[in-house]
C-alpha cells in the first residue's frame, strides 16, 4: 500500500477502446499521477500514446516493474486474465464493471486483493454521478425504488446481457440504498438483437420491505438513465444523464389520509406536483447539479484509497461490493433464463 501522500503514483491503463480512452486522458489529469504506459496490442492507439507523451505497449509483461496502479478496461471476458497478474505483481487496480465473467473468477480476484493487501476498485461509475449526491443528503429510508436505464443499440458490449451490461449499475445503487439484505428475485427478459438478453426487468424485494423495480434495455428508442426513490413522505426523482434531480415533500402538517372529498377533488385537480406546491400540499425542491466529471472522480477516489487518504468525494465500489451486484446480477439472469419464451 502506498502511504505517502507526496510520492508520485505511476500509473498505467490496460485495454484502450471506447471507454478505455477516456481512462487515459482523465488518469493523466489526476494530481500526483504519472501516465507511464497504455497497454493495447492495436496500433492505432500509437496516436493517443503520441498525444499523451507515453509509450504503447502490446502486454502486460512489458510495464514498469514500479508501477504502482492500473486502470483496467478491456472485454469483461479478459478481467480475470489481466487483473490477476497485475496483482500477483503488487500493483493495485481499478477494473470496469461488472467485475468479472463469472462469480468464480471474481471471487479469485477479490481473494487475491485481500491477500496481497492492495486496493481492487470496481468501475461502477454511477456512484459518482452529482444526482446521487442528493440521497446522500436527505434522511430517506426507501420503501420503494424505480430505476430505468435505456440505450439504443450498439455494438461495443456484446459480450455480456444488458443485465450485465446496463442493468448492474443499478443494481449496486438499489443494493446502496436499500439499507438491507435482499430476499426474493424476479425478472424476465429477451434478446432482441443479440445472442445475449438485451431487454430485462428485474422485482428486487428486501427483508425491510424495500422493493425495487429495474429496468434495463439496449434496444430502446432513446437514451434514458432516471431513478426514483419513494420514502414514508419524501419522493426523490434522479436523471442521472440530465444530471438533475428533485425533492418532493408533503408540507407541514399535511396528511393524506384526512382529506375530506373536496380536499380529494383539489388534488386531483391540481394534476401536477408543482401544482401541489402552489395549493400548499407539498414541497418541491429542484436541484441542477454541479459539471464534475463521475470518471474522473472515480479515478480520484482511486488513488485517494490506495494513498491511504479519506477520499474526498463518494467511496469507489470496493471488490466486496462488487461482487455483491455480480451475484444479483446473475440470479436476475438466472430467473430470466428460467421464464425464456420457447
Amino acid at each position: 500500500m502506498v502511504t505517502s501522500d507526496e510520492r508520485t503514483i505511476k500509473a498505467a491503463v490496460v485495454g484502450v477502446g471506447h471507454l478505455g480512452r477516456f481512462h487515459a486522458k482523465l488518469m493523466a489529469q489526476v494530481p500526483g499521477v504519472e501516465l507511464c504506459a497504455l497497454v493495447d496490442p492495436r496500433p492505432e492507439v500509437d496516436a493517443l500514446a503520441g498525444e499523451l507523451g507515453v509509450p504503447r505497449l502490446d502486454g502486460i509483461d512489458a510495464l514498469p516493474a514500479d508501477l504502482d496502479v492500473a486502470s483496467v478496461a478491456v472485454p469483461t471476458t479478459g478481467h480475470h486474465a489481466t487483473v490477476c497478474p497485475l496483482l500477483e505483481r503488487g500493483v493495485h487496480v481499478l477494473v470496469e464493471k461488472p467485475m468479472a465473467a463469472t462469480l468464480e473468477e471474481a471471487r479469485a480476484m477479490a481473494a487475491l486483493a485481500e491477500d496481497r493487501g492492495l486496493v481492487l476498485q470496481v468501475g461502477h461509475i454511477e456512484r459518482f454521478n452529482p444526482a446521487l449526491s442528493v440521497l446522500r443528503r436527505l434522511d430517506v429510508q426507501p420503501r420503494f425504488i424505480v430505476a430505468e436505464r435505456l440505450a439504443p443499440f450498439n455494438f461495443r458490449t456484446l459480450d455480456v446481457s444488458v443485465v450485465m451490461d446496463l442493468m448492474i449499475h443499478d443494481i449496486d445503487i438499489v443494493l446502496d440504498l436499500a439499507g438491507a439484505p435482499l430476499s426474493e428475485v424476479q425478472a424476465v427478459g429477451s434478446p432482441v438483437l443479440s445472442g445475449h438478453v438485451d431487454l430485462a426487468n428485474a422485482r428486487l424485494t428486501f427483508e425491510n420491505g424495500c422493493v425495487a423495480n429495474v429496468t434495463a434495455s439496449r434496444v430502446s428508442f432513446e437514451p434514458v438513465r432516471k431513478a426514483r426513490v419513494f420514502g414514508a413522505d419524501t419522493f426523490v426523482s434522479m436523471d442521472f444523464a440530465s444530471r438533475r434531480a428533485f425533492v418532493v415533500k408533503m408540507a407541514a402538517g399535511f396528511d393524506a389520509g384526512s382529506l375530506g372529498a373536496t380536499d380529494a377533488e383539489r388534488m386531483a385537480a391540481a394534476g401536477s406536483y408543482k401544482e401541489f406546491v402552489q395549493q400548499g400540499l407539498m414541497e418541491l425542491q429542484e436541484i441542477d447539479m454541479d459539471e464534475s466529471n463521475p470518471l474522473l472522480s472515480e479515478i480520484t477516489a482511486f488513488v485517494d484509497t490506495v494513498r491511504g487518504r479519506a477520499a474526498a468525494v463518494s467511496e469507489g465500489v470496493t471488490a466486496q461490493q462488487g461482487l455483491r451486484a455480480m451475484d444479483v446480477a446473475l440470479q436476475i439472469s438466472d430467473q430470466i433464463a428460467a421464464h425464456r419464451w420457447a
